[in-house]
């Protein structure tokens, strides 16, 4: 609780300290007095404009075949495991452990091929994601600059806002229009 409490105050101190700042000149530029804030939602920035959805529909067909892969092995380890209880009584020691090292084995290789489908996943997010947000970014000064904001900050970071401070749908538009 006393975390809490100290962490308010401190986002408190800070916000009055940025506002204060704000309205000083700041690198010899005057902001009149004024303050003009705005925020942008990334995440629905990057999955509304084009390029985010071709992007998003790239991964999401390469994660279906991928996740068909896995189903089929899953199956053929449940039909292992099940073929494995059945044959339990009947099969001599040594047969019913070179059967249970290749259920363990077959196991193996399904939880690498797991973990190996995500890492190439969380990648290829990465690459197709980080140029769009590069763009996305360069958008956000341009509207900053020639609207005169003095700050855009990401949604997340906004814990209010008046109704006209999302810049969101501005974004969208400028970056699929090439403004």
């Amino acid at each position: 609780m006393k975390k809490v409490a100290a962490l308010l105050v401190a986002t408190m101190i800070l916000g009055f300290s940025f506002v204060a700042m704000a309205e000083k000149s700041s690198e010899g530029v005057s902001t009149g007095g004024t303050v003009k804030i705005g925020y942008v939602d990334m995440n629905r920035a990057l999955n509304e404009v084009r390029e985010g959805k071709s992007a998003k529909a790239q991964l999401e067909a390469d994660g279906r075949a991928k996740k068909q892969k896995l189903e089929i092995m899953q199956n053929e380890i449940k039909a292992m495991k099940e073929d494995l209880d059945k044959q339990k009584l009947i099969l001599s020691k040594d047969a019913l452990q070179q059967k249970e090292a290749q259920f363990q084995q077959k196991f193996y290789e399904m939880q690498k091929m797991t973990v190996d489908f995500e890492r190439e996943f969380a990648e290829k997010e990465a690459n197709l994601i980080k140029p769009i947000g590069m763009r996305l970014q360069t958008v956000i000064q341009k509207i900053g600059t020639d609207e005169g904001y003095t700050i855009i900050v990401p949604r997340e970071m906004a814990l209010y806002s008046l109704p006209g401070a999302d810049l969101t749908d501005k974004v969208i538009k400028s970056f699929d229009g090439g403004k």
